[in-house]
């Protein structure tokens, strides 16, 4: 599958990589502050139909999530346990398994020790609480936070497919600017974007069901991975803080057809909030 790559090379720490929905999130309030509540509310309503575009989620360039497909017998235990903590697989990897199922990982350089993905350094960092009356440190309070720290020169793959109605690489410019996710305030999520180039990415040549590269509904789900999720409200909202709580599939989870879906998590009445669900598919044979 042909689609679009943007890659991103972090500046400094971050909770965590890069997720599709929350991704999204960033860009649509940079369109809503850029071209207008109106612009939004009609981009919106595309989304509630067929979405214009959609991404991916963030992954070390060359890697791609290991799509949850029934899982083979391994009697081996020092086998099975790298099976069971396989996470990403390379991009040739991820064509055998397209093709040929769970049986193309038995003897993967990855699952036999011998490659691995750029992983980021996990640091704890310090931090004085703050006192929301003054702005000042309050006395007291010191908490630490565990952060990543990517290599600066370690470039991450975001795949698009499809075309947004804006300067894609310009609305992500800024959010790498102002930093993504929680923490920017404090200087996290910050990164720098090369791109737009064309990327070819693996599927199998005659596939029966699709694996997501991103977060999806419930609806349509094969094989998948559930989470619950409860992101912030943007700023500005004076009420409660958090978004309704929702069960959604994780990266790699597998449908039997293309699904999206744009949920209402308003977490009380005068709130507004949605979140857009929009699988990234990637032809696999089940």
């Amino acid at each position: 599958m042909r689609a679009t790559l943007f890659r991103l090379y972090f500046q400094g720490p971050l909770k965590a990589l890069p997720r599709a929905p929350t991704l999204m999130g960033h860009l649509l309030f940079w369109y809503r502050y850029t071209h207008g509540e109106e612009a939004l509310e009609a981009l919106l309503e595309r989304f509630r139909k067929e979405p214009p575009f959609r991404l991916s989620s963030v992954y070390p360039e060359g890697w791609l999530p290991r799509p949850k497909l029934p899982p083979v017998q391994v009697e081996e235990t020092v086998r099975r346990k790298a099976l069971k903590n396989l996470a990403l697989v390379p991009l040739e990897t991820f064509k055998a398994l397209a093709e040929r199922g769970e049986g193309a990982l038995l003897e993967a350089l990855e699952v036999l020790g011998k490659a691995s993905p750029p992983e980021p350094r996990r640091l704890r960092r310090s931090r004085v609480g703050i006192d929301r009356a003054t702005g000042a440190a309050r006395r007291g309070i010191l908490f630490t936070q565990e952060l990543l720290f990517p290599d600066p020169k370690t470039p991450y793959a975001l795949y698009v497919l499809g075309e947004a109605p804006f300067d894609l690489k310009e609305a992500l410019a800024f959010v790498g600017e102002m930093g993504y996710g929680g923490g920017a305030s404090v200087g996290l999520g910050r990164f720098r974007v090369e791109g737009p180039l064309e990327a070819e990415l693996p599927e199998a040549e005659a596939p029966n069901a699709y694996a997501t590269l991103a977060p999806g509904p419930l609806e349509g789900a094969l094989y998948y991975e559930l989470e619950p999720y409860w992101g912030r409200l943007g700023a500005g909202h004076g009420g409660k803080p958090f978004k309704a709580p929702y069960l959604r599939t994780r990266e790699g989870s597998v449908y039997q057809e293309v699904r999206n879906a744009l949920l209402d998590v308003s977490p009380e009445e005068g709130a507004r909030a949605c979140e857009v669900l929009a699988v990234f598919p990637l032809g696999v044979r089940v």
